[in-house]
């Protein structure tokens, strides 16, 4: 359910800084994916709390209309293609998929927690970058692409941004539901515009967000998109740009093993559950400036919240927040966040993760780095 609200809060975001811009066709476009968003996690609640997220939901829709009519009256022909890649329809220009976003100004160190992954990715990923020459010079082998995998709701997303921020890089956002297409072909020329896209900045990285829906395993099917993603990483293994590909996925097994191959796909980082040190670091992060009585300690909510995701640590902070404003607009009265009020969201908020989506993932992360020519669990 925190994936779903996380998403939500995504494209709620995205729409407002399309309004800001008066980019009406962009903003109708991530309202409706809000309004998409709320009905399922009105599908996954009970009670007032599905109701409230239906009515949300609808209150969307209903904004996305008229997103939509002012967009309708805008000249450009590239915000008439948004529209109609959201209804279905078939224009050639995928001009929907591809989210160009400022240059983040996030860095690693912005990260909670995942000391390790950091400590990989900046050796793997960013420094060869940086520094191709001493790179070069050693015969350091480096990827044209990175495999980040794990549980939803652990910040695949930040750390791929935090990693533009480290390469002063454009960041695209690639939201593959718009480039498939149901079309033969359709799907490689799309894809093809996307990196076309994405090579006219000197440093670019390039994000695909749940990749197995585009990369799944052929097996004795021919899929265009798997082929296409594979003649265009090929062009970036030769170095003839400075692209960085990286792919998120939670199910890094039903990708096709010639996309995660070495020269591909190559670099494979795992990003799981955050430990109880990063828990106290997302804690604090959700809660600086909000006034909290001395009672409340992030370690110790940290302590009571092994199976969290990074989402569900910030959905119980949210939780907390929102028991302290319902009692101020009723009391009238400065209200503090309390022990209390994290001791009650505890019990609403449950892990959202499940110990056998961890035993699958942890299971394909050690049959990847047994030694060459140990057997593997092709799962």
């Amino acid at each position: 359910m925190s994936f779903y609200a996380d998403r939500k809060r995504g494209h709620e975001a995205a729409a407002e800084a399309a309004l800001v811009e008066k980019n009406y066709a962009r903003a109708f476009f991530h309202t409706a994916k809000a309004a998409e968003f709320g009905l399922k996690l009105a599908e996954q609640s009970d009670g007032k709390i599905a109701a409230r997220y239906v009515d949300d939901a609808f209150d969307l829709i209903d904004l996305a209309a008229q997103m939509k009519k002012k967009a309708e009256t805008q000249s450009s022909g590239s915000v008439r293609q948004v529209i109609s890649q959201r209804e279905g329809a078939d224009d050639e220009a995928p001009a929907g998929s591809l989210q160009l976003m400022e240059k983040p100004k996030v860095k690693l160190d912005d990260v909670a927690g995942l000391g390790d992954v950091k400590d990989v990715l900046r050796e793997k990923v960013i420094l060869p970058l940086q520094h191709p020459e001493i790179y070069e010079r050693f015969r350091a082998e480096t990827g044209a692409g990175v495999l980040v995998y794990g549980p939803p709701g652990n910040g695949k997303t930040y750390v791929a941004k935090a990693i533009a921020g480290e390469l002063d890089a454009a960041f695209f956002n690639v939201d593959l539901s718009q480039i498939k297409s149901k079309y033969v072909g359709e799907t490689a020329k799309n894809l093809t515009r996307v990196f076309e896209e994405a090579r006219h900045h000197d440093r670019a990285v390039l994000f695909l967000d749940e990749c197995d829906a585009l990369l799944a395993r052929r097996g004795n099917r021919k899929v265009d998109s798997v082929a296409q993603f594979l003649a265009l990483t090929d062009g970036l293994i030769k170095g003839t740009n400075c692209m960085l590909v990286l792919a998120a996925t939670n199910k890094p097994w039903v990708i096709d093993e010639a996309v995660i191959r070495p020269g591909r796909l190559g670099t494979h980082i795992y990003v799981g559950l955050p430990d109880e040190k990063a828990r106290d670091s997302i804690v604090s992060l959700n809660m600086k400036g909000v006034p909290m009585a001395p009672d409340v300690s992030a370690a110790a909510v940290a302590a009571k919240t092994p199976a969290y995701s990074g989402a569900d640590m910030a959905a119980v902070c949210d939780r907390a927040k929102m028991a302290a404003v319902r009692r101020q607009i009723t009391s009238g009265h400065d209200e503090l966040v309390t022990a209390a009020d994290f001791a009650d969201a505890l019990e609403k908020v449950k892990p959202s993760v499940s110990a056998e989506m961890i035993k699958n993932l942890e299971r394909w992360r050690d049959a990847k780095e047994k030694p060459s020519g140990a057997d593997e669990d092709d799962d």
